[in-house]
């Protein structure tokens, strides 16, 4: 099949969810790859389907879903899980598998209510799956009870195909036939890729969370280094990372820095997986609260009266104070010690100032563009005298008044992705990119899982995620963000990614960020292919991996059209499941090596 028919057919394809069990008044069903399915929707009657057949790469988390729609309530229900096996005795414990309920949120209101741009994806109203909660449900009459499961293939895992079962109990109650089973099974076939997902990412993707948002009883010291464990096993490396170093002045003026615990916490990053960290600049310890390494200055002039250990950072000329500069200056000298003796020099960031090119304060005649480019530059070349190596970091597109102060541009407009592109390939800079509007709760699953494909596609090296723990508190009330300005247009889940435990108050995860995690296998992938390719040229394969993103977030791939990414061309998750595979029968083929 040549490969523009085969897109073609998969943009025409419908939601692969298939029926695996006519039970005894209720019917359970498979979404694999994982579609949203809301809480009362009509699942597709398909022909009895034996065998769920996964695929996944050593060292992947590969989800699907189990959804059950009872004609009577049933109550208790969990899934349990066996080992999966395969014929020459390898194993796959049921240990690395994970069950979730998915919980509902109703959205009364769509996202892009009261904005005057489209929205890159359909929205909706009604009850649409996403808290993720532990392993226990019960179900009304013609609704859907679903379950998110994980299975993760280990790194050391022998390639081949692997069986096992997968069942849905649930409570057998006193007017149920007697010889009727309380339990459903669903038979599992799981293909392990000969590759593995790369042991250290490409990806930079960093996440905030306001640790404030926390309870009392989840900030402990276990708690957060947990939390953020699971940021680093989903490619995502937290913000801020505690604890920070703590800082004291001295009663004569000088400054100390006691780093070693912070130190720690970097080593455990990289050691769990992470790519980089943010020099922590703001809110030390013991406060886990703003981004401390990821937002700094404020925007001229309210930078004049922002102070940094009681000195004052900018004058009214813009430059740098004296103050400023020698206790900042013994800070950063302290930090890049530190970074040099570890070997993490070239892992690190300095961030600078947030949104330069727009007005963040009332005083629209001195926040200028220009005024805050000075600002930074001041501010940059103290970094560079003081830690030289040391990047530094800015949330905007790369512009003529901060061209060779800025080593990493985290991007708001992707119109500019093609530009940003090309200069941080001449000059050796990084690009990240900042895109709140992909992740809503109303949106089809695919839209998580396409910041993957867009990061591949305008070539950046990941995303900022900003933030995850927004409305956090209320989350069970509303978890939706109504912009606080004259026409307060209403968008569902931006900057909310966890919801508290009912119970303990602990993070729950959301269907959004498992998803997201997805996007970066998918971007694995691609770099993986692309590897190969170098060792291995094939012109079949690169067409794929030219090609390939723009079926999943549209353009055609030439510099005219790469500005149009933010507009979704996918709407269904099984056309980026279809597309890595193809992808992944090319790494085989091409005979990626362990790595």
């Amino acid at each position: 099949m040549r490969l523009g028919l085969c897109f073609c057919l998969l943009l025409s394809s419908a939601l692969a969810v298939d029926l695996r069990v006519e039970g005894w008044h209720h019917r359970v069903w498979s979404a694999y790859p994982v579609e949203k399915i809301k809480a009362d929707e009509e699942v597709p009657m398909t022909p009895l389907a034996e065998v769920l057949e996964l695929s996944a790469a050593r060292d992947e988390r590969e989800p699907f879903v189990l959804l059950l729609r009872p004609e009577v309530p049933l109550r208790e229900v969990s899934v349990v899980v066996e080992d999966l096996k395969a014929a020459d005795g390898a194993v796959i414990a049921a240990s690395q598998v994970t069950a979730r309920r998915m919980g509902y949120v109703f959205v009364d209101e769509p996202s892009g209510t009261r904005i005057k741009q489209p929205m890159p994806y359909p929205t909706g109203t009604g009850l649409f799956p996403d808290p993720l909660l532990a392993n226990q449900g019960d179900v009304r009459p013609r609704h859907n009870l679903q379950f998110l499961v994980t299975v993760h293939v280990p790194r050391d895992a022998k390639p081949g195909r692997y069986e096992g079962r997968v069942k849905l109990r649930y409570r057998k109650e006193t007017w149920m036939p007697p010889g009727q089973a309380a339990e459903d099974v669903v038979r599992v076939g799981l293909r392990v890729r000969s590759f593995a997902l790369p042991e250290h990412s490409p990806l930079l993707n960093t996440s905030f969370a306001n640790l404030r948002e926390l309870p009392e009883s989840q900030r402990t010291p276990e708690a957060i280094t947990a939390m953020q464990r699971g940021f680093i096993a989903h490619r995502q490396v937290p913000e801020p990372l505690v604890p920070s170093p703590v800082v004291k002045m001295g009663k004569d003026g000088s400054l100390t820095v006691d780093s070693s615990d912070w130190e720690k916490a970097v080593a455990a990053l990289f050691e769990a997986g992470g790519t980089h960290v943010f020099v922590t600049v703001w809110d030390f310890y013991p406060l886990p609260a703003h981004a401390q390494g990821l937002y700094f200055l404020y925007h001229y002039p309210a930078v004049t009266g922002q102070k940094w250990f009681g000195a004052s950072i900018c004058a009214q000329d813009k430059t740098l104070t004296p103050e400023f500069k020698r206790l900042f200056g013994a800070y950063l000298k302290h930090m890049h010690g530190i970074l040099e003796r570890h070997g993490w020099l070239d892992r690190a960031f300095i961030t600078t100032m947030d949104e330069p090119y727009t007005y963040h304060t009332g005083d629209r005649a001195n926040d200028t563009p220009a005024n805050n480019y000075e600002v930074v530059r001041n501010f940059v070349a103290l970094v560079r005298e003081a830690a030289p190596g040391l990047r530094t970091f800015a949330t905007a597109d790369p512009v003529e008044g901060l061209t060779g102060f800025i080593d990493h541009w985290c991007l708001r407009n992707l119109d500019h992705a093609v530009a940003a592109k090309e200069r941080a390939e001449k000059h050796g800079e990084v690009v990240t990119f900042c895109d709140n509007y992909r992740t809503f709760i109303d949106y089809p699953a695919v839209s998580a899982r396409s910041l993957g494909w867009l990061a591949w596609k305008i070539g950046a090296r990941g995303w900022l995620t900003y933030e995850t723990l927004g409305s956090y508190r209320t989350a069970w009330e509303a978890p939706t963000l109504v912009y606080a300005q004259f026409n307060g247009a209403t968008v569902w889940g931006m900057g909310q990614m966890f919801y508290p435990d009912p119970l303990t108050g602990a993070p729950l995860p959301s269907l959004r960020w498992e998803l997201m995690r997805q996007g970066c296998d998918d971007y694995e992938h691609l770099w993986l292919l692309r590897e190969a390719l170098k060792r291995t040229p094939n012109p079949e394969a690169q067409h794929l991996l030219d090609t390939a993103a723009s079926s999943i977030v549209g353009g055609s791939g030439d510099a005219e059209v790469m500005a149009k990414t933010s507009i979704a061309n996918a709407t269904s998750n099984l056309i980026a499941h279809k597309l890595r595979e193809q992808i992944a029968e090319w790494i085989e083929k091409l005979g990626v090596a362990d790595r």
